[in-house]
């Protein structure tokens, strides 16, 4: 069709944004935001990749745990293999590692990136031994502690702006009988190293489990509980619903951020196939013929999750990839973009075999592990203008 003049586009719909008895602010977008040719993409040729140099031990990786962006583009990476945190500027250029593996000061077993401090020190919690380091501008040691609430010990999560932390308390669960299935749901709390006091923030359900007798197997398309830190409050998400929660330091819900569209419904092939991919993977340690009987035992979800991972920039843009229900895909996986209102900004694909772990100021990074399993650290340009 010609147009005399100008074609003019068809105007899209304005997210409804509302305020609820309670004060909780509700966005819901209906399409996105992005006019075409304003939505971000992420460019598949890395800024730089780290583990081409096979001479250089700082650039091999094997079982990377955490990855993170600091202002200004450098790279913080924790690697399970040597149990190493290491810094890298931004251009790619190894600056400094940390730890190694064992348990004395400046060791670790199991360590996870928690954050940064403002005084710029670096936070390094290991899982295994319960236990806090910190290092400083060039890794060296400054501290290790041992907290606990109450004489209950935790894991830590994340570092919130304001210098709490994200915390999660282990539970313990005696041995059921076979057949027995439960949920794992997740409780979210707000822990100040000062005061030494805790706040409960949320508790989301999560991934469903069966009990063979021998082995824990995860029950296909049950909910994912996903959290991440916005500054000083809290998103989760969890279910087959497109939303994003919000709660603040007192553990109140202040917003939701929502994209009107279809659950998606989970038909047996999908389960046989989402089935397939676990043995694949030697999920449990369970073989085909395990998932054959017990798989017809378990009681799926009607619908998928909407969300299977949850990141958020300093600046308050939130990213939640869709579901994908085979774990070892190497296809492009789809994210929907929040923009810091919880207006919807539209979907960005990235790169298929990358595992985004950290996204901040036009920079994205994650591992990328090539098609005999070889781990490497890439970092990819945001290509688009803000808001």
């Amino acid at each position: 069709m010609l147009c005399a003049t100008a074609c003019v586009q068809p105007e899209r719909p304005d997210p409804f944004v509302r305020v609820d008895s309670a004060g909780v602010r509700i966005v819901e977008s209906t399409s996105a935001a992005w006019s075409p040719g304003q939505e971000w993409r992420v460019d598949p040729e890395p800024a730089f990749r780290l583990g081409d140099d096979e001479d250089d031990p700082s650039s091999q990786f094997f079982r990377v745990l955490d990855a993170a962006l600091l202002a200004g583009g450098d790279v913080i990476v924790v690697d399970g293999g040597t149990s190493e945190v290491r810094r890298y500027d931004a251009g790619g250029r190894h600056l400094w590692s940390a730890g190694g593996s064992g348990e004395g000061p400046g060791e670790f077993q199991s360590p996870r990136y928690l954050g940064r401090r403002q005084d710029g020190a670096f936070l390094i919690w290991d899982r295994s031994l319960s236990r806090l380091s910190v290092l400083g501008e060039q890794g060296d040691l400054i501290a290790t502690e041992r907290p606990s609430v109450g004489g209950s010990e935790f894991v830590a999560q994340g570092l919130f702006d304001d210098g709490a932390w994200l915390v999660t308390f282990p539970v313990s669960i005696a041995a059921p009988e076979a057949g027995t299935t439960w949920a794992d749901t997740i409780g979210l709390w707000r822990y100040d190293p000062v005061q030494r006091d805790r706040v409960r923030l949320a508790t989301i359900p999560g991934q469903r489990w069966i009990w063979t007798g021998r082995h824990m197997l995860p029950v296909p398309f049950s909910p994912r509980p996903l959290r991440a830190i916005d500054g000083t409050r809290l998103a989760v998400a969890s279910g087959p619903d497109a939303q994003v929660s919000l709660r603040d330091a007192a553990g109140s819900l202040v917003a939701r951020h929502r994209i009107v569209r279809n659950r998606q419904p989970v038909s047996g092939a999908d389960i046989t196939r989402a089935i397939e991919s676990l043995v694949e993977i030697g999920q449990s340690g369970a073989d085909a013929a395990v998932w054959r009987e017990w798989g017809n035992r378990m009681e799926s979800p009607g619908y998928e999750p909407a969300f299977d991972q949850l990141l958020t920039e300093p600046d308050g843009t939130i990213w939640a990839r869709r579901f994908q229900s085979n774990p070892v895909s190497r296809e492009s996986p789809t994210w929907d973009v929040f923009d810091p209102t919880g207006v919807y900004l539209g979907p960005v694909s990235t790169p298929g075999a990358l595992t985004v772990l950290a996204i901040r100021d036009g920079l994205l990074a994650g591992v990328y592990r090539d098609e005999l399993g070889v781990e490497y650290v890439s970092v990819h340009r945001v290509v688009g203008e803000r808001r």
